[in-house]
């Protein structure tokens, strides 16, 4: 089955998965394209009450129409969902590359480590971790969600997911998918950001 891909919704619309049968309806339908009928009797349900759980996710942009099929005189309309990933972006902070960085050597220097942070600095760790991401061919192997770390809440295939371990996640499935190669690389490159973040820390006095 092709791999679906993150797909952004209001915090309202994130809301509306807590429920538990709407969960379960969004579960089925990654794995499947299936009608009301066919979800109202996987989960011992009505139509009915199928049908208004349908109505919202619909409106909410989790769930959509597939496609429709004729079936003797009746239409049956077949459902999926646009995604595995779900994510609100309703307080996500945008920030420049640049900008990402310096906050990161900022945030060094909180846990009192005195790394100069400056401008220059920030542009030199942002290349080096670039040229480290590099070295993994395949975008997905990259464990480093900085783009989306700031985004209020994930809904993956498994259910809500804190971003933080979804990181974690990420981290593990690089290892995983790199070849020896890639993984030699990236060891090279992880040495030399560690080599450079050392030879900015300014002397104590």
């Amino acid at each position: 089955m092709e791999e679906k891909m993150i797909h952004q919704i209001s915090r309202e619309a994130f809301k509306l998965l807590e429920d538990k049968t709407r969960r379960r309806i969004v579960f089925m339908l990654r794995d499947n394209t299936l009608t009301v009928k066919e979800i109202s009797a996987e989960l011992g349900l009505t139509p009915q009450n199928i049908y208004h759980h349908m109505n919202k996710l619909q409106d909410a942009g989790i769930v959509e129409l597939s496609h429709e099929k004729r079936n003797r005189h009746l239409i049956e309309s077949y459902y999926s969902v646009p995604a595995d990933t779900f994510i609100y972006t309703d307080d996500k902070i945008d920030e420049r590359p640049v900008q990402r960085y310096m906050n990161i050597l900022l945030g060094l220097n909180e846990l009192g480590i005195p790394i100069k942070a400056s401008l220059d600095n920030a542009s030199i760790l942002e290349e080096l971790q670039n040229s480290y991401q590099e070295t993994l061919g395949d975008p997905r192997n990259r464990y480093e969600f900085c783009e989306q770390c700031s985004y209020s809440g994930f809904f993956m295939k498994f259910g809500p997911m804190n971003p933080l371990q979804l990181n974690r996640i990420y981290w593990y499935a690089n290892l995983i998918r790199m070849d020896d190669d890639e993984f030699e690389k990236s060891i090279e490159r992880y040495r030399k950001m560690r080599e450079f973040l050392r030879e900015i820390i300014e002397p104590t006095k």
